[in-house]
């Protein structure tokens, strides 16, 4: 059997598909990635999802925008044009973080700035909807540890399935449509990542956390995220060979 071919969507330098990437891989996916911000052409590789496409599913990482900075990030009506074709059915997208927003912006829903950013690791839990999700369902269980780094917090949008919660960002997985995923939390960081995000994000830190105390958090949950986002990556490459062996035309 082929592999599953996945196309990522990288905003900025230093947020790519990071472990999560390997962790496809190691799952049977091939995951190439498009860097607009390079000047690399999203059109030739989004005409890639389409029909019969070389792609299986399309995944848009996070970066330090807000998802309606188009100015500065001339791509993102693009992208969210793209999202809402993957709402609709077209093909599968899973969405982090920025990439959430996006989703969550294309569909309509409100996006706010909060006061503090969430920074650092918080716990969540899947919702009974997550449970029985076709890929978050690997998340079900007991309070699982997870990555944020964010200041944008997005509402549900109106018709998506709430899959993961927890925290005051209640909305930290979703489901639009059968197949478009959109989480805040980053299933793909490490410590590495962390420290060149504090280094370079201007972010005030939450109330009572120091670069200190959030890179002892990360370092501390280190091996239950690996475990808990292997999973995800896992089962979101089970759904796209289980779909591709079903017709990817289904919907």
């Amino acid at each position: 059997m082929s592999s599953v071919r996945i196309l990522a969507v990288e905003h900025e330098h230093g947020t790519g598909p990071e472990r999560f990437g390997t962790w496809l891989a190691e799952a049977g996916a091939e995951v190439e990635v498009v860097r607009p911000y390079r000047g690399e052409d999203l059109a030739e590789s989004f005409a890639g999802l389409e029909g019969d496409g070389v792609f299986d599913a399309l995944i848009v990482l996070g970066g330090s925008a807000g998802p309606l900075d188009d100015i500065d990030n001339p791509w993102f009506p693009e992208v969210r044009d793209l999202l809402r074709r993957s709402a609709d059915g077209e093909f599968p997208s899973l969405n982090i973080c920025l990439g959430g927003e996006l989703l969550a912006a294309a569909a309509g829903a409100a996006i706010s700035r909060r006061t503090r950013p969430q920074i650092g690791v918080y716990g969540l839990r899947a919702t009974s909807a997550g449970e029985r999700d076709p890929v978050f369902s690997a998340l079900a269980g007991a309070e699982i540890p997870a990555v944020l780094f964010h200041q944008e917090e997005m509402a549900l949008p109106t018709d998506a399935a709430l899959l993961v919660t927890g925290s005051d960002a209640p909305v930290q997985a979703f489901r639009l449509g059968e197949f478009a995923w959109g989480t805040q939390f980053h299933p793909e960081t490490d410590a590495a990542q962390i420290e060149r995000w504090l280094a370079s994000d201007p972010l005030r830190l939450p109330e009572g956390k120091t670069e200190d105390s959030i890179r002892a958090e990360v370092a501390a949950a280190d091996a239950e995220l690996v475990e808990t986002n292997r999973r995800l990556a896992h089962s979101f490459v089970d759904f796209l060979r289980t779909r591709r062996g079903t017709g990817r035309s289904a919907s």
